[in-house]
């Protein structure tokens, strides 16, 4: 065998060596990946149930949610948009102290020029473009009520504004009042 063919050969029995040890870790990642990912939890519910199936858990206190945003373009000026977010308190307690940060891009796909406008490219949430947005303050909030605010933001002609997914609500929560505690009855006597 001539010295050339024995490289070609060692160079062969290397690249299998390589992809059955590559074989061999990928399999071994599964095996501990596997009981990790068996802890996640799936909650399903019949769709054609009550709607009492559907309520979300009971929360104690305050519990303030973004129940609608809305972007109107060009408003108040040219070059400007208006962002419209609307809070509610479905707790049992009043939320005092109500912020929200307003993220108007974050969540949004945007083409992607390289690749054609096939591709939808959706920035990260660390991205600069998705962490750009403003707090708005709302007045206090008692349970079951709700209040809409609006901020301004300047138009960005390479973006256009989201829904504001997954909004940072700041409050606190006053304490609930305690139910009425029923009188005490003075003690029978044995004459009664």
């Amino acid at each position: 065998m001539s010295r050339m063919r024995k490289l070609i050969i060692a160079f062969w029995i290397c690249i299998g060596c390589i992809l059955l040890w590559q074989f061999y870790t990928y399999d071994q990642g599964l095996d501990r990946a596997g009981p990790a990912a068996s802890q996640q939890h799936f909650y399903f519910f019949h769709t054609n149930g009550p709607a009492s199936a559907l309520a979300k858990a009971h929360h104690d206190g305050a519990d303030v949610e973004q129940t609608d945003f809305s972007v109107d373009d060009n408003t108040p000026a040219t070059g400007s948009y208006t962002c419209r977010v609307t809070l509610k308190n479905v707790g049992n307690a009043q939320a005092i102290g109500v912020q929200v940060k307003v993220r108007p891009y974050r969540g949004i796909s945007n083409y992607d020029e390289d690749t054609g406008h096939q591709n939808l490219v959706a920035p990260n949430d660390d991205d600069p473009i998705s962490v750009f947005g403003d707090y708005v303050a709302f007045p206090d909030l008692a349970p079951g009520e709700s209040s809409t605010q609006s901020v301004v933001f300047l138009s960005r002609p390479e973006y256009k504004p989201g829904k504001n997914p997954n909004p940072e609500i700041l409050f606190q929560s006053a304490k609930a009042s305690p139910p009425p505690v029923p009188a005490k009855r003075p003690p029978r006597g044995e004459d009664d």
